[in-house]
């Protein structure tokens, strides 16, 4: 793995600068807190400046003297949150982990199957010079990769420290079928307890073809939100949430919480399955549920589907789609609450003061909860070890191990007969004085 930590290597400077070009290369200190300098660039918001460096929007705002709208190459301050009392919490948290794990002398075996582009990312480094090219010492397209080994590796140092053993073993996917198959299928793998990747579900599907209905082994899903042609496999696990368990995640919640009040599901021509099943299942309570398959977007065409007040659930995984339904529903002359699914927070192109003013709810499966006790030792741990914010996918990786390795219970699953289970459960979240927080 020596090419795979020189690639982390230069991967976490970049993180400590602020990803590259987007920010000045160096951290600041006042009054004792560590903050990063972030410069901002063409199309840039507080709100994707604040998702980039996993910071509330609000501590963005509360640390610079921001007017309402950013100017480009305007210097920014970003918090890295590190206090005694979170150091406190790693303390404590390694504690508990000691007395859970204490009696496992057992070895753990954990293959991560990561598309590393490791032959590109070794080119880089011997072309690699003088400081002016830090910037580019890593291969773009391995930055999900990256982010989410270092959430891997965090967690196993994390768990390791406690007194349990694990053995990591990276392999590189390049994103290609055919180094995929052979990993697959050159025995590697025969050895190991936990496998997690490849993170494409049409690779991950030859993986399941080899060791899905094996009994000693673990497979993992992490990212992908695809269960075709894995669904039959008992040992497969998938941690992302589907569009139908989202949606199934919103409707419960409407039901429990606004069953006597006016709701309407909105849905492009792809969700329309999904629409008459979730259709069904208000049926199943009594509930009349209006459906309206969504042909034109514009705010003449959907006005009709609008009473003064509804909630409108809106089923649909297509950024366009769901972009242009926003802002028509924030303008019409209504009071609408809107639901949709998790993938609208990675939207750059939204506005967030629409968001706020149509009370946006989602599941979260892949958020921070800064009032959470695993959620702060998290970042606790990654700030002190690393002195910057998590990358992207990095609380996954940290969130897979601990799960599966270290007894945490961070996900539902449910077993579906004679096949694999899937995360059933994540916490509703909405858009609320410029940040996403939980629903009370």
């Amino acid at each position: 793995m020596g090419i795979i930590r020189k690639i982390l290597v230069g991967f976490l400077f970049i993180c400590a600068c602020g990803l590259s070009a987007q920010t000045v290369n160096d951290t600041v200190i006042f009054d004792g807190e560590v903050y990063v300098k972030h410069m901002v660039q063409i199309g840039e918001s507080v709100k994707s400046i604040a998702e980039l460096h996993k910071v509330k929007t609000s501590d963005i705002l509360e640390n610079n003297e921001i007017q309402k709208q950013l100017f480009y190459h305007q210097l920014l301050y970003i918090p890295v949150y590190l206090t005694s009392t979170k150091k406190e919490v790693v303390l404590e948290n390694e504690s508990i982990l000691k007395d859970q794990i204490k009696s496992d002398a057992s070895i753990t075996h954990i293959a991560l199957l990561m598309p590393y582009y490791l032959l590109k990312n070794d080119t880089m480094f011997n072309q690699y010079e003088d400081t002016s090219e830090i910037p580019n010492i890593y291969y773009k397209k391995s930055e999900a990769a990256l982010s989410f080994h270092l959430g891997v590796e965090l967690a196993i140092d994390s768990l390791t420290r406690a007194g349990k053993k694990i053995i990591l073993h990276a392999f590189d996917t390049n994103q290609d079928s055919l180094q995929v198959r052979e990993i697959v299928y050159s025995n590697q793998l025969d050895g190991m307890d936990i496998i997690i990747g490849p993170m494409y579900s049409k690779f991950f599907q030859m993986l399941c073809k080899k060791y899905g209905k094996e009994s000693d082994k673990i497979l993992i899903s992490p990212l992908s939100r695809n269960n075709k042609g894995i669904k039959k496999y008992p040992a497969v696990y998938q941690v992302a949430l589907t569009y139908k368990v989202q949606a199934e995640i919103l409707t419960n919640y409407l039901r429990k919480n606004k069953l006597n009040e006016k709701i309407i599901i909105l849905h492009d021509k792809k969700a329309k399955g999904l629409s008459t099943y979730i259709q069904h299942k208000f049926d199943k309570v009594n509930k009349t549920v209006d459906s309206f398959q969504v042909e034109h977007t514009k705010v003449d065409s959907i006005r009709k589907f609008f009473e003064e007040q509804q909630h409108v659930l809106l089923l649909s995984s297509n950024k366009a789609f769901i972009s242009k339904m926003l802002g028509s529903i924030g303008g019409i002359d209504s009071v609408s609450v809107v639901y949709a699914f998790e993938s609208l927070k990675s939207y750059d192109n939204l506005d967030i003061t629409n968001l706020m003013e149509l009370d946006v709810h989602i599941p979260n499966s892949r958020g921070v909860n800064y009032t959470n006790k695993f959620d702060v030792n998290f970042l606790s741990l990654y700030e002190r070890e690393f002195n910057t914010n998590p990358r992207r996918y990095t609380k996954i990786g940290y969130n897979i191990i601990m799960q599966f390795c270290g007894n945490a219970n961070l996900y539902a699953f449910k077993q579906i007969v004679r096949g694999y289970s899937e995360n059933i459960s994540a916490p509703i979240y909405h858009y609320s004085d410029y940040e996403l927080v939980p629903v009370k």
